[in-house]
């Protein structure tokens, strides 16, 4: 019997990271190409509850939309793909860019979605990126708060966070990592 690694209406935590520490995203225009990318492979097929780029890592929750069908592994291999593809020509390179073909962790309660949106908006911070999610241009936070179109389905997660005036203050508040740990691990 063949295993899926992805169903359709299930949440999920998405995460690669570079091979051998070396940078993955060197600056914002190999952010904004991944973020391209991402666009023409993933949004067809999920959601996209929180995103964020760091220089040698990445994390997005997805839900996989209920009409998704056929290898839901297949849009991930054509982006790490397509990315790996235009990093190493435009850095004069060969070889595999990322780490692993597709990293990924159930989530299956709205109370973890809720701290996992929470993590992922926080991550910039967290690492010493900025000083304040909302200065981070590659990550959910900003694209969450803006009432212009961005890939990040801001009325759902509104929903998990109330307001829109309390958003901000609901995605900044403590991560309770220890009720996620099992979902953070990035081995």
């Amino acid at each position: 019997m063949k295993t899926t690694l992805l169903e359709p209406g299930k949440y999920y935590h998405v995460y690669n990271r570079a091979k051998n520490g070396d940078p993955l995203f060197e600056d914002e225009e190999a952010c904004r190409f991944f973020l391209k990318l991402y666009q023409a492979h993933i949004c067809p097929i999920a959601e996209t509850y929180a995103y964020c780029l760091l220089s040698d890592h990445l994390h997005f929750l997805i839900r996989i939309r209920d009409e998704a069908d056929g290898s839901l592994y297949k849009p991930f291999a054509m982006l790490f793909n397509a990315y790996s593809k235009g990093y190493n020509k435009h850095n004069e390179k060969e070889g595999k860019v990322f780490k692993f073909k597709l990293k990924h962790k159930e989530i299956r309660s709205d109370e973890a979605l809720q701290e996992m949106i929470r993590y992922v908006n926080q991550n910039p911070w967290k690492h010493g990126a900025t000083e304040h999610p909302a200065n981070y241009r590659f990550s959910s936070f900003r694209a969450t708060m803006t009432t212009s179109h961005t890939l990040v389905a801001k009325e759902q997660v509104q929903e998990y966070f109330g307001t829109h005036e309390n958003l901000a203050t609901n995605l900044l508040a403590n991560v309770d990592e220890v009720a996620i740990k099992t979902l953070i691990l990035e081995e």
